[in-house]
Order: structure tokens, then sequence, then C-alpha cells
């Protein structure tokens, strides 16, 4: 869906044209693509066989056994010889992954891939500041959603798995209006997913004036997702957040399969997903496409996206690799707007008056292309280079005005590792570079019943960020670890107002930040096997974006400035001798300053200002306790998890228009959440996973006023899932917000005429199918 204003001239409809047909065409390519995979006859075929991890790195001592009994072990690089002449069953065993059974035909050569059997939280390998470890070994507060984590929900969002991370907070304003809160950081953030740094499959998501367009990715683009909590800026640069990291593709539980998904439920939700991977001895091929469509929760909420993408690895020798992606996105939805509390006791499901009328929504079109190579010079010198471009246009009515952006970007992320030698054990150096650059050609219109009228203001934007970054890894002795590692960032936009209907004041601003050091230092220490300690200060940087320096009512505020701050944080993390109790604590402080917070005008246009200092202070827990040691009786698996989140976050020398705030908790954040998950899954295939999520009330306004009610919501999935060597086939139902709760899962901060809340959905329902069919 595409709305147009009064331009209706046949060149813009010629390039309008051209240009949905471009994109349209990148769509089906990739929908072929994704079709080729599926339905080409494959087999693993070969004489050597190649047993890798998740991160695509050989596992040594891996058995392969056949129905007969014969055996083998693979050796340092991961391979086993096998001189077999017919086709058989074989059975692949690690003790730290899960057994896989793959169908063997003689030939060429082959690889398969192992999942990681995680028994404890410490145990969970995460790659965190630059370096793949497991948590038990890594400063810093660090959490990884697996699989397993990311379907025990509805497969709808992200929402309900990230809300399972203590400290973070994925809101859903409305459906696919995403806000990412981490630590408190979406305390500037009217909408959309900002202060927080977010890549994919290797490269930056975040463009380079600030925004991330989560709603852009399906599930289906999202296998993994890992989330740094707290400053990251010695490795990635600009964020007070935090970083999340996207992988799109596990090939542990997608390779050489085709994976096909349909889910249905509530308020007109359906979304339907194909995926088909192609592994061989040089060459992995993945392609995917996912539509989902939604009539919403509210009135004037309808939502529809597709997705499409192709990833490619060909494995040139032992020592390089290259790699490739393509994504292609298109989403359309409605935006209701936030309710005061008059409309919100009347009829909750309603939407804003006016939002209708002028037809506020967005339709966005993404395509992006990735391109990287790995490549081990030797055994102790490696590097990671990822490049990128891509294209989007964006199309947005409001209430208040009528957006139009057209923006294209390329950038690059080159990574190098250096082992040493240091005190007779072997220590690690990482440094690279990180360069975005974007051209945004962005135009204001009034907005006339939901049509582009007259041309308000018209910019040309380049914005352009870079830092280098090093981290140094020394291994001091067996059990202590020192880090420091430290990054030079430099950001600079340039602002070209080409016509300002405004003001008549068009002209050229160039706003250059002061290039800033951010340092990172941390010391680990394990005290045995089953306990270490972890204590890291570290400085971070967030720059303004260019959505608040370039304001929605025509104002360029340049002498707005970055927030810094320095945090301070301990980590505890170990298990039980057997593993059946593991924990993950975080205790920090977090001293920001400058920070960037919202106030509304008098036409309920969004602003932002320095405003002072803010003091963040927290506990943050993970538990999960393993029922069974082994597999017993009926029962295959029992395991229950308690997410604690405590925040005692308060402004500090905070004066507003002649009011002295300091002391008043900080906008839009709790200061107690609980998340407790259950599972269970049974020998006969039938599973259940529990959820409960509580949250304090939250103020919603600097001056502390007014407060959203606390809440506490209920979800439930149950399941059959069953496999032959052929096909695997689930069947799932499921509940959100069981008992019917009212709350609002993302409210509007300091919003005028006190239009705070944003109803989240009632009691919903939902069921799916998932097959698996086997090369």
């Amino acid at each position: 869906m595409l709305l147009l204003g009064k331009e209706t001239s046949f060149v813009f409809w010629t390039r309008l044209a051209t240009e949905r047909l471009i994109m349209n065409l990148r769509r089906y390519c990739l929908i072929i693509l994704v079709c080729i995979c599926a339905f080409t006859p494959l087999v693993v075929y070969g004489q050597t066989l190649t047993i890798l991890n998740e991160q695509l790195k050989p596992i040594e001592a891996a058995t392969v056994s056949n129905e007969t009994g014969e055996l083998w072990v693979t050796d340092a690089t991961g391979v086993v010889n096998l001189n077999l002449d017919a086709e058989q069953q074989l059975t692949i065993q690690h003790v730290n992954y899960l057994s896989k059974s793959i169908r063997w035909k003689p030939g060429q050569s082959a690889q398969v891939v192992l999942e990681a059997n995680v028994k404890s939280l410490d145990e969970v390998v995460v790659e965190g500041f630059t370096d793949n470890e497991k948590l038990s070994k890594m400063a810093g507060s660090v959490a990884k959603l697996e699989p397993k984590d990311l379907n025990r929900f509805d497969n709808f969002s992200l929402v309900s798995s990230v809300n399972t991370i203590p400290g973070v907070q994925f809101e859903e304003r409305a459906g696919a209006s995403y806000r990412v809160s981490i630590r408190g950081s979406s305390i500037r953030s009217p909408f959309g997913v900002r202060n927080v740094k977010v890549y994919w499959n290797g490269i930056p998501f975040t463009e380079p004036g600030g925004n991330t367009f989560l709603n852009l990715l399906d599930m289906a683009n999202m296998s993994d997702v890992e989330i740094i909590k707290g400053p990251s800026s010695s490795a990635y640069g600009a964020g007070n957040g935090g970083v999340i990291k996207l992988k799109s593709t596990n090939l542990a539980q997608l390779s050489n399969a085709t994976m096909v998904g349909v889910t249905g439920g509530s308020y007109g939700n359906f979304r339907s997903n194909v995926s088909s991977n192609w592994l061989g001895e040089k060459t992995s091929i993945t392609g995917k496409y996912a539509f989902q469509n939604s009539d919403g929760y509210r009135d004037h909420n309808q939502m529809q996206r597709h997705t499409a993408e192709l990833d490619l690895i060909h494995f040139a020798n032992n020592e390089k690799t290259y790699t490739a992606s393509m994504l292609y996105s298109d989403i359309f939805y409605e935006i209701p707007g936030g309710l005061n509390p008059t409309q919100l006791a009347d009829n909750r499901r309603q939407a804003r008056p006016g939002s209708e009328a002028y037809n506020a929504s967005i339709d966005h079109q993404y395509f992006i292309v990735k391109v990287g190579q790995e490549y081990e010079f030797s055994s102790s010198f490696r590097s990671d280079v990822n490049a990128y471009f891509y294209t989007r246009n964006f199309e947005n009515p409001f209430n208040l005005d009528y957006k139009r952006d057209k923006e294209h970007s390329y950038g690059f992320r080159a990574q190098l590792e250096n082992d040493f030698q240091l005190l007779g054990r072997t220590s690690s150096a990482t440094y690279g570079n990180e360069f975005q650059l974007a051209n945004l050609d962005g135009k204001n219109f009034g907005n006339v019943a939901g049509v582009a009228d007259t041309i308000r203001f018209h910019d040309k934007l380049s914005n352009e960020i870079s830092f280098w970054f090093a981290d140094v890894k020394l291994n001091l002795t067996e059990d202590i670890k020192l880090t420091m590692g430290a990054s030079l960032n430099h950001i600079v936009y340039r602002i070209n107002r080409v016509e300002d209907e405004i003001s008549q004041m068009p002209g050229k601003v160039t706003k250059e930040f002061k290039r800033v050091f951010s340092p990172r230092v941390a010391i680990s220490k394990s005290w045995g096997e089953h306990f270490s300690t972890h204590f890291s200060v570290s400085k971070g940087f967030s720059p303004p974006t260019t959505t608040e320096i370039r304001t929605n009512e025509g104002t360029i505020n340049s002498g707005l400035e970055p927030e810094v701050g320095t945090n301070y944080e301990l980590n505890l993390r170990g298990s039980t001798v057997n593993s059946r109790l593991s924990y993950d604590v975080a205790f920090f402080m977090f001293n920001l300053n400058e920070s960037i917070t919202t106030e509304t005008d008098g036409n309920g246009v969004v602003l932002f200002r320095n405003s002072g200092q803010i003091d963040q202070k927290g506990v943050e827990a993970t538990l999960q306790w393993n029922w069974l040691a082994n597999s017993t009786g009926s029962f295959e698996t029992l395991n229950s998890r308690l997410a604690l989140t405590h925040h005692d976050f308060e402004f500090k020398n905070f004066i507003d228009g002649g009011d002295d705030l300091s002391g008043n908790a900080l906008t839009g954040t709790a200061p107690n959440v609980v998340s407790f998950m259950t599972d269970f899954s049974l020998r006969s295939g039938l599973y259940a996973n529990f959820t409960f999520q509580y949250s304090d009330e939250i103020p919603l306004n600097d001056e502390n006023t007014v407060y959203s009610e606390a809440y506490q919501v209920f979800h439930t999935r149950m399941g059959y899932i069953k496999g032959t060597p052929k096909i695997d086939y689930e069947f799932f139902a499921g509940v959100n917000n069981l008992f019917n709760e009212e709350y609002s899962l993302g409210n509007d901060l300091n919003a005028f005429g006190q239009r705070y809340f944003q109803p989240a959905p009632e009691r919903s329902f939902y069921i799916g199918l998932n097959l698996k069919f086997k090369h």
C-alpha cells in the first residue's frame, strides 16, 4: 500500500512505477531462489565428513558410527575419512553437542553442523566484545537467545522472547511499532529503536543517523539473538544502551533441510514462512521467504510484511571463507496513536482521534546486500571483513505532517585478531575499523486527509560515522584474565535545507561532534570450575540521532550534545557441580551526563534536550534449574528459569523550566520486573512452555505525576513434535495474556494532552504447524 500526494506528473509516476518494479523483482527473484533450494533433491554424499559447530569451526573428537557398529573419530580439523561403498545411516556424537543422524551415500565430501548441548548459563558461548567464548570467561552482561528460546511463543515477533532477559524491555506500542529499552535507554525514544546498536550477520543494521528499523525483520531473519547490556562503545561505537547482534541462519537447525511453517491467531494474525538450505563440501545456500499479516488489536492498526532473504557461504579452503547475504523487506502498518485516560477508559481499542482521518501509517521498503570474508593467515592471525550497501524508501503520513524519505548507505567493518605469547600463555589482540556513510533525501509535507499537500521543508543529509577499535585480552594466570579495550569515534551530520516554506531560511548546517575516546577495562577470575567473578569499568557515549536534531516541526537542533557516561559492573556466574542449578548475576552503577530526554510542544511534536545527569544503579539476575539430571520415565526435559530486575534510576541535577526534578525516578523504567518460565518435554513428543511476567508501575512523565499501573501476564504454548528419517513435524497452540490483563506494553512518555497509553492486546489465541523436510 502506497499513499501518494498531489504530485501527479508523468515523470513522478514513471519513477514511482520503476522503483516499485525493481523492488518487486528483487523480492520475486529471492522467492524463486528459495523454491529452487526447497525442491532440488539434496542428499549428503562423500568419502570425507567434516563436523562443525554453530560458529562453523571444526569439532575435534566427535564420533561417527554406523548401524553395524563401526566407529570413526574426527581429527583436529573436524574431519573423518569414511571408506564406505553403500548407503547407510550415520550417527554423529560429541559430549558437548546434541547428536545428529544423517543419511550417507558414497561420493564427494560433505559437512555437518552440530548444535551445542548447553546445560548451564555459564556454558553459553557468546561473541560479546569481539571474541567467541563461554560466559564464564567473559566480563560484562551478555545474554543470548537461541532457537529454542525464540520458539517458546507465537512466532509473530521477538517481543515476548526478549522480555525474558533481565534489564531488557522490548515494547510494542502497537502492531509492528517497536521500541527497545536496555537499562532505561528508551527514555529518548518516542518511537523506534535508538541508543542501541544493532548488527545483522556481522554488519551494522543501525543506520548512520542512529535509528534502527527492527520491524523490517521477520522471525525467519533471526535465528540467534545476542544482547550486550550497558555501554559497549569500546568495540561497537555509539550507544549507551548496549548492542543487539542478530544472526539470520543457524545451520545446526537448517542444514540440508527445508522448513515450512504457518501460524494463525486472534485479531487476524497470520504468518507463513519457508526456509531451505543446501550444505555441501564447499558451499552453503540458504533461501527464505516470510509473509505476515494482522488486522491489529486496535482500530487503525493493520499490518502487512513480506521478507525474502538469500545467504551464501563458500568454503574456499581451510583458511578462507566467503559469505554473502541479500535481504528485501516491504512493510506497511497503521499507527493508532496514544490515548489519554478518558479515551482509555471509554474504549481501549480505539485509535487516537485523527489517526484514521490523516491515515497515520508507515510504508517502508528496504533492500540490503552484504559480502564478507574470513581469512586465517596463520594459526595466530585472522581477519573478518564485512561490507554492505542498502537502499530504502520510507513514507509516513501522520496526524501533524507527511514524510517521504529516500536513503542509500554503504559501509564496512574490518576486524583483525592476533594471538601472541605472554608469560608463557596465549593472549590475543583484536583491532579494526568500522565505517558508515548514508545519503538521505527527506521531504516533509502538510497532511490533508491523508494525502501529501504543500511541501514544508526539504533536506538532503549526509551522515558519516567511523571509529577505530582495539581489544587486548591478557591471560595473566590460568585463572585470571585482563581485558583492555578502547575506540576512537568520529561522527558528522551534514544537513542541506534545500527548501524551507516554514521560516524561509534554506541553508546548510554541519554538526560535527568532537572525537570521543571510549575505553573499557575488565578483569575476570575463575574460582574453580563452577564459579567466576568479573569486574569492568567502561565509558560510553551516544550522540543525538538525526531524528532528534532534525525534528518534525522543522527545527534543526544543532545545539544538542552527546550523552556520555561511565559504567561500573560486577558479574557473578556459576553452577552447581552437576549443573542442575546455574546463575548469572550483575550489579551495576551507570553515571550518565548530558542525558537526552523528551518534551512535547503545544502541537504534540516531540522535541529533545540535554537535561543534566541520571544515576542508574541496579541488580539483574538469572537463575536456571534443570530438574532432571538425565531423561527419566516419561520426561525428556524439565527446567525452569527465573529472571529478576531491580533498577534504581533517578534524575540528578535536572532543572526543567525552573522546576527542580532532581531525585525523581527515571521516566519509562519499572523499578522491578520478574519473569518466570517453566518448560517440559515428554518422550512421546508432547511439550509445554509456561511464562509469567510481572512489571511494577512505570512513571510516564518527568514530574512523576502520572504512572502506568503494575501488571502481570501469563503466556503458554503447548505442542507435539515428532520426527522420522525424512521429515519432522510440529503442531502447536498457545494463549497470550491468559488471564486477560489490561495493560500497556510501550507507553508514550511526556505525552502532550496526556496521551500516554498504547493498550496491549487482551487474551489472544494462536495455532500453528511446522514441517521440516530433510534432504
